[in-house]
């Protein structure tokens, strides 16, 4: 039988990791807030359209992408739709939704992408040595196993 308990060394290693992603992941969504008004979840949509679908993804499709429940991908769309930023039509073929960037949420999404972008490398990468990222990589790649998700 595995060991169920963490050793205070373990506990401490598991809530520095822990701490130091939600620190810089906040930072980032802070810039993106700030600089843009768009949330951390806005953001993720328009992108996930964008790189995943070219611009429109079946609803099923993005609620899996983004790893959210279908009913809480709804209400984020109802709030973006009224912000103009995607639109949703029914797919003729069956009763599945199609989302849709406009082209509002497509001139937001090219106005965030740099200041992410530039988030990321401020508080993330510019900190990181080589082996750093390197570990970081062998780390994500060992441990990403049954995740289907992107970031």
């Amino acid at each position: 039988m595995e060991n169920s308990t963490l050793n205070e060394e373990e506990i401490q290693l598991w809530y520095k990791w822990k701490g130091a992603f939600h620190n810089i992941f906040g930072r980032v969504v802070k810039e993106l807030s700030e600089h843009t008004g768009l949330s951390e979840g806005d953001y993720g949509v328009l992108d996930r359209l964008d790189l995943l679908g070219n611009g429109s993804l079946r609803q099923q499709e993005l609620t899996e992408s983004m790893d959210w429940d279908k009913s809480r991908l709804s209400h984020h769309l109802t709030r973006m739709e009224k912000r103009k930023l995607v639109m949703r039509r029914p797919l003729d073929t069956d009763r599945g939704v199609q989302v849709i960037i406009t082209p509002i949420g497509k001139s937001a999404l090219d106005e965030a992408r740099p200041i992410v972008s530039t988030a990321i490398r401020k508080h993330f990468l510019d900190h990181l040595t080589a082996q750093d990222a390197e570990s970081i990589t062998k780390l994500a790649e060992r441990t990403k196993k049954g995740a289907g998700s992107i970031s």
